[in-house]
Order: C-alpha cells, then sequence, then structure tokens
C-alpha cells in the first residue's frame, strides 16, 4: 500500500489531534486540515509517510505518538536516535511514517534506533 506523503508540520497536526481524540468527522471540518483535502480521510485511518525527517521532527512523532522524550526515554548520537523502546506494533507504525531519508533498525537488546542517510 502506497502512503500519502505529507509535510512534518500536517504530521504534527495529526498526531495532536489524536492524541485529543478528535475524530476524523470533526478534521475534515477543520480548516487546519484543508490543506489535506480528499485524502485526510485515508492518512487518518491508513497512516502517512512524512515527506522529510529532521531529527528534531522525529522527536517530536516520538512525544506526541508514544509519550517518549529525549534524553529520558532514548539518546541523541552523532548518528541519530537510540535506545527507542517500541513494541512491534509501535516500531512498525513508526517505520511507515519514517521519510526516504532516515530508517528505523533494532538494535541489540530490543530496543530501536533511527539513522539518517
Amino acid at each position: 500500500m502506497t502512503l500519502t506523503k505529507i509535510s512534518m508540520p500536517d504530521a504534527i497536526r495529526i498526531e495532536k489531534a489524536r492524541r485529543e481524540g478528535v475524530e476524523i468527522g470533526e478534521l475534515l471540518k477543520n480548516d487546519n486540515f484543508a490543506s489535506l483535502g480528499s485524502e485526510l480521510e485515508a492518512i487518518f485511518r491508513d497512516g502517512y509517510q512524512v515527506k522529510f525527517l529532521t531529527i528534531n521532527g522525529a522527536k517530536n512523532l516520538l512525544r506526541l505518538k508514544f509519550g517518549q522524550e529525549a534524553d529520558l526515554d532514548y539518546t541523541e548520537t552523532e548518528q541519530g536516535l537510540s535506545g527507542i523502546m517500541l513494541d512491534e506494533a509501535q516500531a512498525e507504525t513508526f517505520r511507515q511514517l519514517l521519510s526516504d531519508n532516515c530508517r528505523l533498525e533494532q538494535e541489540t537488546g530490543g530496543s530501536y534506533r533511527i539513522l539518517w542517510a
């Protein structure tokens, strides 16, 4: 399945809405999501891929989606982010939204890391 690519600001708006328990019907009426047009339902239902993800964007998504904070739950390294604790379902969800410039890998011990190309 090909996921819709969206901007980082749109991803943050979507994750904030999800975190607040906003229903898709409310989002469809919200002008903040007008840029996503008719694809909003598919994005909300099936997921999305971020067009270009920075390290700060990844930190924001980890905080919004999984409640993980930098330096408390994972570490920033020269290569990316390391020691991210996710279950398999969370890892798959996070992997699908990563842009083409980075990848999620499992580390020894079960944690994950994000590396940028």
